[in-house]
């Protein structure tokens, strides 16, 4: 019976890479998209480093004549900003890019000084293409700014009276009274972004992609030219075919395991962590979940254009929601919680918990069950609905 399948399966192997479009999608586009996606999501997980701000001066020169200026832009820098100065003379000019094309710009108005003198309002405009937790570190970050500036003009108040010929250079030279103790709660997690999210993730799309596009739709075109019905008059039984044509979906799927993972550590640098052998188990589970989808929807498929549809809306949806394109633990909350209860969900979190977060083999423990589950059950259902024309 075993040397039944295997020739099946090989035989299915064999055929599947005759095929020059699936050759394509699984060594020339994998390493396309892991490029592409790396390279434009690589501050998706707030990685620490300085980001530009440009801040626009309503009059020359005022960054460094007006004093209450000059301190805010001092205490932005103290944030690990990089300060970028415009004005209506610099603004033709290229310091870097143009004050426009900055993705984080902040206005300051012409009359803070004399504002600051009558007790008024003074208002700053702040403008960001961020969002998500880059917005919320962004405005915490300029808030705090603002906030120690007007701090400062209180205890220069408190000193003089008034903040007539306000300087804060004596300010900048008080000694800090108020020190707080930092002392580490646990582990920091670092979310990973750019190739470290971009490599797993994608690998784990394209395993589910070509599994049911290539693999779904061989089995179709197979059973509509009756090389099934031929198969089914052969002495070979139905658990031998079906059990073979998934092995033989299995192999293509671990071929694309492999050749992603090794591509991502020589071309993408990427670290797989220290539990190399539990990421290639856990990987070769969702190859097999994959692999029993690919013949399940080969049995139910009525044309090929159905078979290509369901493939490419599904293996797309899924990936996005569960986590593949970008990193879920930046995503909103219901967008989290809806991945708990999908299997790329599943099979994303098994990877950062052990390739970024320090967990171990158990922590994921459940997340591999239901993979295994959902394994044994698709494959289970595929061979009760198998059909041979």
């Amino acid at each position: 019976m075993l040397k039944n399948i295997l020739f099946i399966a090989k035989k299915d192997f064999s055929y599947s890479l005759k095929d020059k479009s699936l050759l394509v999608w699984m060594f020339i586009m994998p390493l396309v998209f892991f490029g592409f996606i790396g390279s434009t999501t690589g501050g998706l997980g707030g990685q620490k480093g300085s980001s530009n701000i440009a801040i626009w001066e309503s009059v020359e020169n005022m960054s460094q004549t007006n004093p209450l200026a000059k301190q805010l832009i001092r205490n932005l820098a103290s944030e690990n900003y990089t300060i970028k100065i415009f004005n209506k003379t610099t603004a033709a000019k290229e310091i870097k890019y143009h004050f426009k094309d900055y993705t984080r710009q902040l206005w300051l108005p012409i009359n803070m000084q004399e504002k600051l003198d009558k007790g008024e309002k003074i208002e700053i405009q702040y403008l960001s293409s961020a969002s998500g937790l880059g917005q919320d570190k962004d405005k915490f970050a300029i808030e705090k700014a603002i906030y120690k500036t007007l701090g400062d003009v209180l205890v220069f108040k408190k000193f003089h009276g008034d903040t007539n010929n306000i300087s804060f250079d004596e300010i900048n030279k008080l000694p800090q009274n108020i020190v707080v103790d930092i002392s580490s709660a646990g582990e920091k997690r670092i979310i990973p972004s750019g190739f470290n999210q971009a490599v797993p993730g994608i690998l784990v799309m394209f395993i589910m992609m070509i599994a049911l596009s290539s693999g779904s739709v061989a089995l179709f075109l197979e059973r509509q030219s009756g090389v099934l019905k031929r198969l089914a008059s052969t002495p070979l039984t139905r658990t031998e075919i079906v059990l073979g044509k998934w092995l033989g979906k299995w192999f293509v799927t671990l071929l694309q395991l492999a050749y992603g993972m090794l591509t991502g550590w020589l071309i993408f640098k990427i670290h797989w962590g220290n539990h190399l052998l539990a990421i290639v188990l856990v990987l070769s589970i969702w190859a097999a979940f994959n692999a029993a989808l690919a013949v399940l929807l080969g049995s139910f498929a009525q044309s090929e254009g159905q078979v290509s549809l369901i493939a490419t809306v599904s293996s797309l949806l899924l990936a996005a929601l569960g986590g593949c394109w970008w990193p879920i633990e930046i995503t909103p909350q219901w967008m989290q919680s809806l991945a708990h209860f999908l299997p790329t969900g599943w099979i994303m979190d098994v990877l950062h918990q052990l390739m970024y977060f320090g967990a171990n083999l158990a922590d994921v423990s459940w997340q591999i069950m239901a993979l295994i589950t959902i394994s044994i059950a698709s494959l289970s259902i595929a061979f009760r609905r198998f059909k041979f024309f």
